[in-house]
């Protein structure tokens, strides 16, 4: 390099797409050599291509900041369309501020376009978040809080809606084991319509229904059964209902061990619903004359990565409220 000529173009450009920002940014890093004032530039005896803007002044400290030049083939190539920012102890902690809501806005942005692309992969591939019109009436202002159990457990699906966000960064999920008629499907569906409305990514289906989904694609020729799968073991949260009533099958087991364990792998939170105990989940999913292995695997690994609730008594369905359809 000599009298301020760079030897390639590539190192400042990068590619033609990089914005101003970027490109100072990347020459500020290799060093100043590139890197301008005005008056530098002149001392240099740098070409000057266009008109530099005016100087500006340190909101802080009053210090003169002047404008930056990129050089290229002995000439001023451009000029930052905005000033450097000044190195006094206000104006620092006012940019990293500033840098740090900057940062928090785009993880925003970006977090509202995954969503938006999840749920449309949802609603092409199976619909919609599998909720059906029973269900839709199931909301937590309509859940019976009138026994201790209720309230309980009433207050454990609360507590995981409202702060689903520290629950998916920790993929904390809820495995809810019960009797006939106690409220584990409207706890499971009220969390799924508090978050879908708030519009996250939610998958709510019965286990047989998550399964058809799959072998649906069998005979679609505009969906394969990768692309459900996928969906299922994406998505942000995965509630499958009534665990265990499903026809099992080698396949069945399969597949349901190749949704649970991807999605335990990857962190990603999942919600049951079953009406047995562990032991008889287990038998309830192994088919006969099968290795019961991966089914203790999934039951274990939903266990492990969940908030067991357990609501065994008296079916209340058809009893008091009728909004009460448990």
């Amino acid at each position: 390099m000599s009298n301020g000529e760079l030897t390639r173009i590539g190192d400042i450009l990068g590619s033609s797409q990089q914005t101003p920002e970027a490109l100072s940014r990347r020459e500020a890093s290799k060093g100043t050599s590139n890197f301008v004032t005005p008056q530098q530039a002149r001392e240099r005896g740098l070409r000057i291509k266009k008109e530099p803007p005016e100087p500006g002044k340190c909101q802080y400290c009053g210090k003169v900041l002047e404008p930056q030049g990129i050089v290229f083939g002995g000439e001023v190539w451009l000029w930052q369309p905005f000033l450097p920012r000044c190195d006094c102890e206000q104006a620092q902690a006012y940019w990293r501020e500033y840098d740090r809501k900057k940062a928090e806005q785009e993880a925003a942005e970006e977090e509202k376009r995954r969503r938006k692309a999840m749920k449309q992969r949802i609603e092409k591939l199976l619909g919609r978040s599998g909720i059906k019109k029973r269900f839709q009436q199931r909301t937590f202002e309509n859940f019976r809080c009138d026994t201790p159990g209720r309230k309980k457990n009433y207050g454990i699906a609360k507590e995981y809606a409202d702060n689903f966000a520290y629950h998916r960064a920790r993929g904390d999920g809820l495995y809810i084991e019960g009797t006939n008629g106690t409220g584990k499907t409207h706890l499971a569906a009220a969390i799924a319509l508090q978050l879908i409305g708030e519009g996250i990514p939610v998958i709510c289906k019965t286990s047989s229904d998550l399964l058809l989904d799959i072998k649906k694609s069998f005979d679609d020729s505009s969906v394969n059964e990768a692309q459900v799968l996928d969906v299922y073991k994406r998505v942000d949260l995965l509630i499958i209902d009534d665990l265990g009533k499903e026809q099992c099958s080698d396949w069945s087991m399969s597949t349901l061990y190749s949704i649970l364990n991807d999605r335990y792998e990857d962190m990603k939170p999942t919600i049951v619903t079953t009406n047995y105990n562990a032991d008889a989940l287990v038998n309830a999913l192994t088919p006969k004359g099968f290795d019961n292995t991966k089914i203790v695997a999934i039951i274990s690994r939903l266990r492990e990565t969940s908030t067991v609730m357990t609501m065994a008594w008296g079916d209340i369905r058809g009893k008091g409220d009728c909004s009460n359809d448990y």
